[in-house]
């Protein structure tokens, strides 16, 4: 991992401790559920840290799961937790109508790795939901100009655009793609608050200046192509009768 276990550690702190990261998970899960409304499936496993594990509530499967290399401290959120490396996820190869993967890619290493393994476990017409950060944005502008880089000011933020080519590579084809996130990433809730004329404004000015993005791709079928065989050997004159007699002998 880029910055070790430690980093993950500090994300989910963050994500909890935070109203910023509070805020981030409440837009996060408002803009999935939307994105997810007609979505159907059994099981659906979220790759993150347990504090994200309220984003599975946009969906509608009625059988959730976590895949984390941290440990739920937290018994009183219960749910199936998978303690996995994110490199080799222990899970069957099309295993799982629906993979939601938000922000991991930005905290290992060898992201392609993570998201090859995650759509190996999706289903043929499965679906798997990507959430990044948003380089070019008031995100990606303040990544540059804070000095001590923190969580998440530390995570290697993805374009959206690289995303798309891996998913194609793993044939999935792009289902949708949305924008949130359009005001400042200001921690102080009252200034916060009155920065809300920037979703307007962005939603309809900048669509793509959002400071997360949401991916949403599906796994394709590859159809079976008949293939006809080709008889080599050659029949010998030997006829062969094709009528079945009525007489059949009785054994002694």
């Amino acid at each position: 991992m880029a910055h070790g276990y430690r980093a993950l550690q500090h994300w989910n702190q963050w994500l909890t401790q935070h109203f910023l990261g509070n805020h981030l998970l409440h837009e996060e899960q408002h803009l999935l559920a939307h994105l997810l409304h007609r979505h159907f499936g059994k099981h659906a496993l979220l790759i993150g840290v347990p504090r994200q594990h309220t984003l599975l509530n946009a969906t509608t499967a009625p059988y959730h799961s976590l895949a984390s290399p941290l440990v739920n401290h937290h018994k009183e959120n219960k749910f199936n937790q998978i303690e996995s490396d994110l490199h080799e996820l222990p899970l069957l190869t099309g295993s799982v109508d629906l993979v939601i993967l938000p922000h991991m890619l930005e905290f290992i290493d060898n992201p392609r790795q993570l998201l090859s393994e995650a759509c190996r476990i999706v289903k043929p017409e499965g679906l798997i939901a990507i959430i990044g950060f948003n380089p070019y944005s008031m995100w990606g502008l303040k990544k540059i100009m804070v000095k001590h880089k923190s969580v998440p000011w530390s995570a290697n933020s993805i374009n959206a655009n690289q995303i798309k080519n891996w998913l194609h590579l793993a044939d999935f084809a792009m289902e949708k793609h949305a924008f949130a996130f359009f005001r400042p990433p200001v921690n102080h809730p009252t200034t916060f608050q009155r920065l809300h004329f920037f979703e307007r404004i962005g939603k309809k000015c900048f669509p793509k200046l959002g400071g997360i993005y949401i991916i949403l791709a599906r796994a394709k079928v590859i159809p079976l192509t008949p293939i006809k065989m080709k008889w080599k050997q050659h029949l010998s004159n030997i006829p062969i009768s094709t009528r079945i007699s009525s007489h059949i002998a009785r054994r002694e």
